[in-house]
């Protein structure tokens, strides 16, 4: 028997597919409709990401503290850990660009059926999918537009060491190390973080170096800076410990970016695949001339489109549907 192809749900994932965003920042959104779309107890996308090139040049004004990590993971069921008991079937398809492989989408089930060509397509479509975001896969920077969800901060020594760790950073680093697959024991920094005490120590040697940097997690992107701060509090308790004479703070911002929250917004609404994307592309560039642009459809129907698009929003011109979309955001 064949499948029921939901077209709204395909279309939702190849809109978000075609955001412009890091893999990584949507793979938690996407993988909640590739569980629709290829329905299964449990699924896992691997990538990895060959480590950053050239050392740039000393007049950049950003240079990426933060470079993505060499290999990371997002997993959508039970954390990010391997199962405790081996998959009855296991359908797995690789993520490519031309002949380099760039990682895989795994899909298993612990009980009946088995996989079928139906779910092999689907999810060699889903697969063609997150290439092209692996083609166009952005740059990330600061400066970008978003919402800030959480917002965090530490403090360490220049070797290393925490002296100050909040709940919200934390949990931040937490889901970092599930990420990268490695445990974070929280009393010395992680990789990351040891970059940006490293970029304020070690200043005068390295001055194009800034103390700042983007990552991108599952479902959004973190941003972090570093900066001296005041003796004091438990430096001055270790007074005689030169390690503990500077505190370094680290602040982490907990970014989801615009086009993101755009998406999600519009997908609380029953749209018509083409009738999301109008939406989406009003919502990302400020108005129709952004769904025009990004889209081959016809003045009749694109103004269609937005008409029904206000009325299923509820209201009745460009900027009540941008008020709807576009909630106050803050810069990255």
């Amino acid at each position: 028997m064949s499948r029921k192809k939901n077209s709204r749900q395909w279309a939702r994932l190849r809109i978000l597919c075609h955001a412009g965003l890091d893999l990584m920042t949507i793979a938690q959104d996407a993988f909640a409709l590739v569980r629709e779309l290829v329905p299964n107890t449990c699924a896992e996308l691997a990538l990895r990401v060959e480590p950053a090139g050239a050392a740039p040049a000393q007049d950049a004004p950003y240079v990426q503290v933060l470079p993505p990590p060499s290999g990371y993971a997002f997993r959508d069921h039970a954390g990010f850990t391997a199962p405790c008991t081996p998959a009855l079937h296991v359908l797995q398809v690789p993520l490519e660009n031309g002949s380099r492989r760039l990682g895989e989408i795994t899909a298993w089930r612990h009980d009946d059926p088995p996989f079928d060509r139906h779910d092999e397509e689907d999810l060699q479509r889903v697969a063609t999918y997150f290439e092209h975001v692996l083609r166009n896969a952005p740059e990330l920077a600061a400066g970008g537009a978003g919402v800030i969800e959480d917002e965090a901060m530490l403090l360490a020594t220049v070797d290393g060491q925490i002296l100050y760790l909040s709940d919200s950073a934390g949990a931040l680093l937490d889901q970092l190390a599930a990420q990268e697959r490695h445990v974070f024991d929280r009393r010395t920094l992680p990789p990351f973080c040891l970059r940006l005490v490293e970029s304020v120590a070690y200043g005068d040697r390295y001055p194009w170096l800034l103390p700042l940097g983007t990552l991108a997690m599952a479902g959004g992107v973190l941003e972090a800076r570093a900066q001296w701060m005041r003796a004091g509090g438990a430096a001055a308790l270790h007074a005689e410990d030169p390690a503990y004479i500077r505190t370094v703070g680290i602040f982490m911002k907990f970014v989801v970016p615009l086009p993101l929250r755009i998406w999600r917004a519009i997908g609380s609404v029953e749209l018509s695949p083409q009738q999301a994307e109008v939406a989406f592309w009003m919502g990302v560039g400020g108005g129709r001339e952004s769904a025009r642009a990004n889209m081959e459809v016809s003045d009749a129907v694109l103004r269609d489109c937005v008409k029904a698009v206000y009325e299923k929003f509820g209201c009745s011109s460009e900027a009540g549907l941008l008020e709807l979309l576009r909630p106050p955001i803050s810069r990255m």
